[in-house]
């Protein structure tokens, strides 16, 4: 028996991310139909045996737990209390999991519309790439109620390696923010720091070797090494994107009161980019920002 056979579940948002996580559902032989704002990317996953649905109520009419992958607040606000949204038709016994990277105040909205449905909700954002996603290595950060928790833990087992529990409301938004905080920054300080060793007179792919076999090593470093070394940014993750994390941990941070100099200075090398074309490109593309402001090494 799969590790899922007999569950049914529904799905919202079968994009970059959706997609290898809604196989690998399959795979473990879960029930399942997804609904998407552009139903072409449906098609691909229906010779896996995934159903379609026209909304996400249709989706909890039918499905006991229903997940979704969406890209900001105003998609997670549409899906669950918009028209044709989960709140309307998810009922008692019922668990509502968000994966997506959203503020901690609109993931409180989505909370109360739950609360009055009878409905569980988990807060489960992930921290990972499409390739970790394929793979069931993503680590989630998880928050909602113990009792869904230890229900749904087989689930989440399937779509990562490690759930971290983080409290019982809105701690995991927290949580994934600060995480994607330093994911941002990373590049921009590896670019400083591979600049300086260019000045130098040292070499691109051995500057990355080094920083990769250092105290400085990270799994991030190390799942990017091999771009850098190629310079090839087809993205996994793209700087559009992180532009907008950065935006919604600005945000959150200029209400709460928190000084955050380094964030805003990465969202500017992030502007940059995105002014001149770039912003669909890897976000590690951000490695490169000192060779924009510094002329050729005279030596």
């Amino acid at each position: 028996m799969t590790a899922l056979e007999g569950w049914k579940l529904g799905w919202i948002g079968v994009g970059r991310m959706g997609t290898p996580l809604c196989r690998r559902l399959l795979d473990a032989g879960a029930t399942l139909s997804a609904t998407d704002t552009d139903p072409v990317r449906l098609a691909p996953l229906a010779g896996a045996g995934m159903g379609a649905a026209v909304t996400a109520a249709a989706l909890a009419e039918e499905a006991e737990i229903v997940l979704s992958m969406v890209p900001n607040d105003a998609a997670l606000l549409a899906v669950t209390i918009g028209p044709g949204g989960v709140a309307e038709t998810i009922r008692p016994g019922q668990v509502f999991i968000d994966l997506s990277t959203v503020s901690p105040a609109a993931s409180a909205r989505v909370a109360e519309a739950m609360a009055a449905r009878g409905a569980d909700y988990l807060r489960c954002p992930v921290s990972g790439s499409t390739s970790t996603a394929a793979a069931g290595a993503l680590t989630i950060f998880a928050s909602g109620p113990e009792a869904a928790l230890e229900r749904c833990a087989p689930l989440l087992a399937v779509l990562g390696n490690e759930t971290l529990r983080c409290g019982a409301a809105e701690e995991a938004r927290a949580v994934k923010l600060m995480v994607n905080l330093v994911v941002a920054l990373t590049p921009a300080v590896i670019g400083e720091a591979l600049a300086f060793g260019a000045r130098l007179g040292l070499d691109w792919e051995g500057m990355v070797d080094a920083l990769s076999r250092s105290v400085v090593a990270s799994p991030l470093l190390a799942y990017k090494a091999e771009m850098l070394k190629a310079r090839d940014w087809t993205p996994a993750a793209d700087l559009d994107l992180v532009a907008k994390d950065l935006d919604l941990a600005l945000s959150v941070g200029g209400r709460e009161g928190a000084p955050m100099p380094l964030a805003a200075l990465a969202r500017q090398f992030a502007a940059a980019y995105q002014a001149s074309g770039e912003g669909g490109l890897d976000f590690f593309r951000l490695a490169t920002w000192p060779e924009r402001l510094l002329a050729p090494n005279p030596r």
